[in-house]
């Protein structure tokens, strides 16, 4: 409003100083023309910053010739491509996908605070494809599903979903994705505002409430094991944050930090890669912080992770490094699996004597879609990679570090036969201490499958257990809260009980601190508001261990 005011202002000056001009003799000085030029460009700028607040945005793409805005998510190839399937004849190809998030996206900074709505038309291999958004809330990356398409290979599908983006968020992108990595087409594509648009030029900052008188997690809970969260180095920047994990967690997992696209250094292994050849080099700047947190304040450290087949450069895997080239042979992947375990557990252990206890080797080596996921380890090294890394972690793992697998949906049946059948070997080697179960879940999950899935890796292969990413997502009703707020106790509950009775369940680490930090925080599956404010979730893992005493 004030905005429009000063335009009006400064439109009336103008229309005041041309009707003197007119008076006035036919000329005009230098100065009052370059006076006259700026105000008409503080016009312009003005009117572009009123409409930059008032218009809202709309991203539309038809896709119907070789101008498009959209721009490649990952290592994609984007072509326009005629179509005859498609209503105008003509659509998007994506292809070259390497990796599941691998697509297109779209700059939505200007959605923050809002409602939006997505709609697309796709033809793709893949059984679905989903419209999809990325943001960061306090350094912390979500990913949400907005609308997910059942698609066919000959004929285009279309679906619509609405998302809200929280005022606070940040780097917001919408991207188009699928979980499988065959071609995507897409016809058209839509992304607008729903209802009235309220612009935010930058991140809403969140007022935190006191959260000093909250029972602790870690002083109810130290009878039994360990309660820890996962961090990112932004939100030990934040002191409400700092305050929290003090009182509440004895036990953090670095959610980033820790895992080998943070820890390999490529530009220095590039520059000699005869040096390198055998051993990448590395580098620690990254995990610096919250392991000096950690240290500083009382709590261990879970290492996640060594080997996954996700967030692990793809040039490690080549000959010479060179993506594009052959895959590296056996011998040379075993000596660079080697070499980088062994560099990752002396570096941590030299400088920060006896902080990691426990170390996840091995993270989602199964696949989905039964037997072992056939990753690069997997390509270049073979199927005993698993064996391998186990067996060079305790080599080189300080004495009485723990060696895990970590793994999700680890308490389905055919998943869980998959895990016990290639770790046994393992275990037969005495090379792996315990089971990671992820433990992305919701309130629809069977708590009784869950646990028995708990009994069997521990009468099976006689190993310890850590629940290791625990979230649980909210259910549909209104009482969605109160539901969530049960399920967390009962769940707590029975972990509880399956301790007393003598599996050796050690930690129980929750994926985050509060819903706006969580990696799905759409479905609102943590302990904590948005403000650090107590939700039933945390009642109930209190409630759950004062009913034992």
């Amino acid at each position: 409003m004030k905005l429009k005011k000063v335009y009006a202002f400064i439109l009336s000056a103008l229309l005041l100083s041309g009707c003197a001009a007119a008076e006035a003799p036919a000329q005009e000085t230098a100065a009052e023309s370059t006076s006259e030029s700026a105000a008409a460009e503080e016009i312009l700028s003005l009117e572009s910053a009123s409409a930059e607040e008032t218009e809202p945005p709309v991203i539309s793409e038809a896709f119907s010739d070789e101008n498009f805005s959209a721009e490649k998510r990952g290592t994609v190839i984007l072509r326009y491509t005629e179509d005859e399937a498609a209503s105008d004849k003509g659509a998007l190809r994506i292809f070259n996908r390497n990796n599941s998030w691998d697509g297109v996206q779209y700059n939505a900074e200007k959605f923050r605070g809002n409602e939006l709505e997505a709609e697309g038309s796709f033809r793709s291999a893949n059984p679905s494809v989903r419209i999809s958004v990325q943001y960061s809330v306090n350094g912390n990356t979500s990913y949400n599903t907005i609308v997910s398409v059942d698609t066919k290979e000959d004929s285009y599908s279309k679906g619509s979903g609405k998302y809200e983006i929280p005022k606070n968020a940040e780097n917001i992108i919408v991207y188009v994705e699928s979980d499988r990595l065959e071609e995507i087409y897409i016809d058209d594509l839509s992304v607008k505002v729903c209802g009235e648009y309220t612009y935010y030029p930058e991140a809403v900052a969140t007022e935190y409430v006191d959260t000093s008188d909250y029972p602790s997690l870690k002083e109810e809970y130290k009878d039994y094991f360990r309660i820890g969260t996962a961090t990112t180095s932004n939100l030990l920047d934040k002191e409400p944050y700092i305050k929290i994990i003090k009182a509440q967690y004895n036990s953090m997992t670095l959610g980033n930090s820790f895992k080998p696209d943070s820890i390999l250094d490529h530009n220095k292994t590039v520059r000699d890669v005869e040096k390198y050849m055998y051993s990448p080099a590395v580098k620690f700047d990254a995990v610096k912080k919250e392991l000096d947190y950690a240290r500083d304040n009382g709590l261990t450290v879970r290492g996640h992770t060594l080997l996954w087949h996700n967030q692990t450069p793809e040039w490690l895997f080549y000959k010479n490094y060179n993506i594009g080239g052959e895959l590296a042979d056996r011998e040379t992947m075993l000596s660079r699996m080697e070499n980088y375990i062994k560099n990752v557990m002396e570096w941590t252990e030299e400088n920060y004597p006896g902080l990691v206890r426990t170390w996840d080797v091995v993270n989602e080596a199964a696949d989905d879609d039964g037997g072992m996921r056939k990753s690069l380890w997997y390509q270049t090294v073979g199927e005993d990679y698993i064996e391998q890394a186990f067996k060079f972690a305790r080599k080189y793992a300080p004495e009485d570090t723990k060696l895990f697998y970590n793994d999700y949906n680890s308490y389905q049946t055919r998943k869980q036969n998959d895990i016990i059948t290639f770790l046994r070997p393992v275990v037969e080697a005495g090379n792996i201490d315990g089971m990671g179960m992820q433990s992305h879940i919701n309130v629809d999950i069977s708590i009784s499958q869950y646990m028995a899935a708990l009994q069997k890796y521990y009468d099976e292969l006689g190993l310890e257990i850590n629940v290791t990413e625990l979230d649980v997502c909210r259910g549909k009703g209104d009482d969605w809260q109160e539901e969530q707020g049960a399920y967390y106790k009962e769940f707590m509950s029975e972990i509880l009980k399956l301790r007393k009775n003598g599996i050796p369940i050690t930690s129980v680490t929750l994926w985050g601190i509060s819903d706006t930090d969580s990696w799905i925080s759409s479905d609102y599956p943590l302990i904590f508001n948005d403000d650090l404010s107590r939700k039933p979730a945390f009642d109930g893992m209190i409630e759950a261990v004062k009913n034992q005493e």
